[in-house]
Parts: structure tokens; C-alpha cells; sequence
């Protein structure tokens, strides 16, 4: 009995939480523009990332991100076609030689309107900026999961299941503490 109580109570321990799957958004920036142009709203939450591609091949040409919400900003470091790789063919001539900017929105305070800025630079002169925004949403925790009953479905809280186990662990509780005053009980008879 011992045993099914404290299996019910590691089951409570481990109850399912529930968030949505980590997404990596790829956003490349040639020399005819950023593709895709946008990135529809409600496509990122928090947690979610987007990486920024320089794929512009033209000659002595560079780009920096801008990234800004309220009075915040990021801003990347200068991205490159290509970088220069050394003899072995696996490391950078120039250690901060950067071809793609990887920006992980936080799991927390993220969500709201960011604004995002292209800055082009040919022979370190800026030539070109495009701007865009994106709506990150919040990655809310309670999120609903689907239960299919011969054919049919309903949506149901996660935290029934919850309820569920607790009132049965409590009775196991109950039981075993009732258990061992009997046989307390019957010791002392």
C-alpha cells in the first residue's frame, strides 16, 4: 500500500506541464531584399528564435540587424557573405567574421511588437535600410489539449486530471494512515 501511495505522490510530482515546441525562423537578407518579406503575426512566441542570413554576394557589401521594442535595442554584429577560412579549411582567418545573427526571443517579457531594421553598408557606407515588424506572443502555459471519446472530441483543462490525482492520493492517504491505527490497535490488544 506504501508503495501505491508514494507512486501516486511521484505521479503529483510529475504532473504534465504544458508549452508549445521551440521554433528557429529564418529570415535571409540578399540583394534583392529580405525573404520573406514579413513574418506573418503569431507565427513566434517566446522561446522562439529567428536567424538572419546575409546571403548578398555583392562586392564589399555588409549588413547589421536592428531589433527594437519600447526603448530596447539589439543590434547585431557586422554580417558577411563569407568569411575567410584559414589553410585547414575549418577555422575563420577573422575570429569575428559572422555570416548569420541568431536572436532568441526570452521565454518571459518578450511578447509585444518588435521593430526590425536592415542596415546594408557597401565600403562601410550605409546604402540601403528596410525595416519590418513582427508580434511575438506570449507562450502561455495553460494551453488546451484535445481527449478523443469514441469519435468525438472535447476540449478539456489540464488541470482536471490534476484534480483527479490528488483526491486519490488523498483517500490513499486516508487509507494507509487508517491502516496503521488498526493495526496499531490490534498491537496493543
Amino acid at each position: 500500500m506504501r508503495k501505491l501511495i508514494i507512486a501516486l505522490a511521484f505521479l503529483m510530482l510529475v504532473a504534465p506541464a504544458s508549452a508549445h515546441q521551440l521554433k528557429v525562423y529564418t529570415v535571409m537578407v540578399n540583394s534583392e531584399g529580405v525573404y520573406p518579406a514579413d513574418i506573418p503575426n503569431g507565427s513566434l512566441r517566446e522561446g522562439d528564435s529567428v536567424w538572419f542570413w546575409m546571403k548578398d554576394s555583392s562586392e564589399n557589401t555588409t549588413l547589421i540587424i536592428e531589433l527594437e521594442k519600447n526603448d530596447s535595442k539589439i543590434q547585431s554584429p557586422v554580417l558577411s557573405y563569407a568569411c575567410e577560412l584559414k589553410e585547414n579549411g575549418t577555422e575563420k582567418v577573422d575570429e569575428s567574421c559572422e555570416t548569420r545573427y541568431d536572436f532568441k526571443f526570452n521565454q518571459e517579457n518578450t511578447s509585444g511588437l518588435w521593430n526590425i531594421s536592415f542596415m546594408k553598408y557597401v565600403n562601410e557606407t550605409l546604402t540601403e535600410t528596410s525595416s519590418g515588424t513582427v508580434v511575438i506572443d506570449q507562450d502561455i502555459h495553460e494551453e488546451q489539449y484535445t481527449v478523443i471519446v469514441s469519435k468525438t472530441t472535447t476540449k478539456q483543462s489540464i488541470y482536471e486530471p490534476v484534480l483527479v490525482g490528488a483526491i486519490v492520493l488523498f483517500v490513499g492517504m486516508v487509507l494507509v494512515i487508517l491502516n496503521k491505527n488498526q493495526s496499531h490497535n490490534s498491537e496493543e490488544e
